[in-house]
């Protein structure tokens, strides 16, 4: 086992008798960051530019789409709370008068509002939303496409529906806020706060509210991507490639380049460059993080085995930021699903490929990518991406402690959405 404070890269090959072999690949010196160290910044050096910053401000949704949003099977959103952290639960949809099945929401609290913000956990597209199967979020859901808005079984969204086309579900859909249609309204919807629809639009005698507004409605893009990306992820990578600290650990930028075997990798807090990382079949990967650390990569991440994020418990803030140029294509397992908002994956190019039962766990902000994964998807953490598409259900456990990320430079969280 790697010893605290070492930051020792090493490679444990496993014999047929079951002994293990160690072999170091990096000559180590002392380290000259103590953890936690400095945050990491991207794209400049203010507050505006801290890693932290830009992750609470970009996660303010547990899911944001920058186009349209269709999940083929149930899409099931909860907040991480409580020891454990376990992701949301799958389950039929649920409210007053729904169907049984086990709720996605943290155990003990109620579906009619009351939960606390802190554990919101919004869903919102620059594009239009319908699902097959069920749909709940457990906060707010914005919806800025003028498309119909369908949910193929039932749903419920326990902050305010904020919707720019029709809300045409299929069943029975709930929502414990207000709800803001500009356009149609029809179906088996409750609303247990006021119901705001322009003023041309149709609302059907099996649409029930608390009460209701005739007015403008209107609804501003949640992802505003339109504005372009937070920074520019190629510039920050490239700025790297000649001013890092690789030098500390005498880390070569092509280390993980060809992984063939279980690789350990310590880092203190520091910013590193490398090429790429990939791996074989073979080729398990774990990091063990220690404070802040950036890893900036100029080209894919491309894994065939399992990517392992270990936070080390020497220090309580270390955090991974890490920071890919290119594509990225994941084994079965990556980051940490069971701590989420300590690892943010930050992707320039157009990919973000998860095969089928992956287990996922980090905060992915990847403006340009197509987030695909295939079924039994076990994600953890939060999305700001291009587009999502699955092959059959999406359960997001959201961490809503990433919200709080802006702490690593002083700066308050974003406020929720509302």
């Amino acid at each position: 086992m790697t010893p605290r404070g070492g930051w020792r890269l090493l490679t444990l090959l496993v014999a047929a008798l079951g002994c293990t072999r160690t072999t170091e690949l990096a000559n180590v010196s002392v380290a000259s960051c103590t953890p936690p160290g400095p945050p990491i910044h991207l794209g400049g050096t203010t507050n505006a530019a801290c890693a932290g910053v830009i992750a609470a401000r970009t996660a303010r949704y547990a899911l944001c789409s920058c186009t349209d949003l269709f999940i083929p099977g149930d899409l099931i959103v909860g907040g991480l709370v409580g020891p454990g952290r376990a992701p949301p639960r799958s389950g039929g949809g649920f409210g007053a008068g729904g169907s049984a099945g086990q709720s996605p929401w943290p155990a003990g609290h109620p579906v009619d509002g009351l939960l606390p913000q802190m554990f919101y956990a919004a869903v919102g597209t620059d594009g239009n939303f319908q699902t097959g199967g069920h749909g709940d979020v457990p906060g707010s859901l914005v919806v800025a496409g003028t498309g119909d808005v369908k949910i193929g079984t039932q749903g419920h969204v326990l902050g305010n529906a904020h919707i720019a086309g029709n809300l045409l579900p299929s069943t029975g859909y709930w929502i414990s806020g207000d709800a803001y249609v500009a356009g149609n309204a029809a179906g088996a919807i409750s609303v247990a706060g006021t119901l705001h629809t322009s003023s041309g639009s149709l609302v059907d005698p099996s649409v029930m509210a608390r009460a209701s507004v005739r007015e403008t409605v209107m609804v501003t893009p949640p992802c505003n991507c339109e504005a372009g990306p937070a920074f520019d992820i190629g510039a920050a990578v490239e700025a790297r490639r000649n001013k890092n600290a690789n030098a500390q650990l005498e880390l070569s930028p092509g280390i993980l380049a060809d992984v063939q075997s279980p690789t350990t990798l310590d880092l203190a807090c520091g910013e590193y460059y490398l090429d790429n990382i990939r791996s074989g079949a073979d080729g398990a990967i774990d990091l063990r993080i220690h404070g802040h650390v950036g890893i900036f990569v100029g080209g894919d991440v491309r894994l065939g085995n399992i990517f392992t994020v270990t936070l080390a418990d020497d220090a309580d803030d270390a955090t991974l930021d890490l920071v890919v140029a290119g594509s990225v294509y994941t084994g079965r397992s990556f980051g940490s699903p069971s701590d989420p908002d300590g690892v943010r994956l930050w992707v320039g190019s157009t990919t973000v490929y998860l095969p089928a039962q992956t287990q996922f766990g980090a905060f992915v902000y990847a403006p340009y990518a197509l987030f695909s994964a295939g079924s039994q998807l076990s994600f953890t953490g939060s999305l700001f991406v291009r587009t999502v598409t699955v092959a059959d259900n999406l359960f997001l456990g959201s961490d809503p402690d990433v919200n709080q990320a802006g702490a690593e430079c002083g700066v308050d969280p974003p406020d929720p959405v509302k």
